[in-house]
């Protein structure tokens, strides 16, 4: 999806975008769903795939193809190769989204690299990883984070009653929410521990969470989850719900918003929470940090401890503390203004292309 937004975003900005995707698969539906021109390709092989890379070059040079623009690591050989038949009539720039975890400073990923003219990362720890990891020149690297188009989220607004009533969930309660699919390494089980401790303590919480089983993956960490809580009788507390692309019901029905994977490169989700002025809990790994400005911006405690989380959690529900985790809230979509909306995102993305192909 966010190949998706950045293509509507560049040819909203007036350029002519093609979007290059295998047939059928969800980057071809959802560019085509978008009205967005869909060339189709063949699916290529991750090294040396030099019958597709011919291919490409002859594609990209028909298309009067001037940059191509991709995030995925199974392309990037292709491209590379692409590049070198098409004798560098096209500009390459690969979107970063992932970490390294090891080292590639040999000559295989130096040479793998070397076709790149702008490499673009979502936080400074990620460009800081690329520089320790690789020998890719420094000067071609840059540090722009993915951008959120506020619109469809409706931030400004005061949608609390509406949100709550959509959910089915009184407005009186006090509402933590994780948004995200179901899955272990989202750490739902955690949020749903940390609410049966605060129960335990007399602070009656409620916990909404909006997502579905990982694609493909079976539902045993469903049924994990359902079983805590109905372990525990929380039922009345505890509140599962499909996701849906509607996400600003989420986000304007909870009081705070809780990151509990283990580590994500980069939270969409957080941001998003960030710009709708959200008290913010999330793990202190990764991303994250760097998202929250070190803990101005949110609450950081380290992944898979529940004692902290309940103790944030606590934070958030205390009355003589609301003022300061209002405050919390205003920092986060300030620095969401600042740092990661779509016209700050895109405006530093059209200057990098145009650098690229100037």
């Amino acid at each position: 999806m966010n190949s998706v937004r950045y293509a509507l975003w560049m040819k909203e900005a007036g350029y002519k975008v093609l979007v290059y995707a295998v047939r059928d698969t969800p980057l071809a539906r959802q560019a085509a769903m978008q009205g967005l021109e869909v060339r189709n390709v063949q699916r290529n092989r991750k090294y040396f795939d030099v019958l597709s890379a011919r291919r490409l070059a002859k594609q990209f040079q028909a298309d009067g193809i001037a940059l191509v623009w991709f995030r995925d690591t199974r392309d990037m050989d292709t491209l590379g190769w692409a590049k070198r038949f098409s004798l560098n009539s096209f500009k390459l720039l690969y979107q970063q989204a992932m970490q390294f975890g090891v080292s590639k400073r040999d000559v295989f990923h130096t040479a793998r690299f070397r076709p790149i003219d702008a490499w673009v990362s979502t936080l400074d720890f990620l460009r800081a990883q690329v520089e320790s990891a690789t020998r890719f020149s420094k000067r071609k690297i840059h540090v722009v984070p993915l951008g959120v188009d506020t619109s469809r989220l409706k931030s400004d607004e005061n949608l609390r009653l509406p949100a709550r009533a959509h959910f089915a969930i009184h407005s009186d309660v006090f509402l933590f929410g994780v948004l995200g699919r179901l899955d272990p390494l989202k750490g739902q089980h955690l949020a749903i521990e940390a609410l049966i401790r605060l129960h335990q303590k007399g602070m009656h919480a409620h916990l909404l969470l909006a997502g579905e089983a990982t694609l493909n993956e079976g539902d045993d960490y469903v049924k994990r989850l359902h079983s805590m809580v109905s372990e525990f009788g929380l039922e009345e507390f505890v509140h599962f719900k499909p996701y849906s692309a509607d996400v600003q019901h989420f986000y304007h029905a909870i009081d705070v918003f809780l990151l509990c994977s283990k580590g994500e490169t980069f939270g969409t989700v957080t941001i998003e929470a960030m710009s709708c002025g959200l008290p913010i809990i999330g793990t202190n790994s990764s991303g994250t940090p760097e998202i929250l400005d070190s803990g101005r911006c949110g609450i950081l405690v380290k992944p898979d401890e529940v004692s902290e989380l309940v103790a944030a959690m606590e934070n958030c529900m205390d009355s003589s503390k609301r003022e300061e985790i209002r405050e919390m809230g205003i920092r986060a979509k300030e620095r969401f203004h600042r740092l990661y909306s779509k016209e700050t995102s895109v405006k530093r993305m059209i200057e990098i292309v145009k650098d690229c192909i100037k």
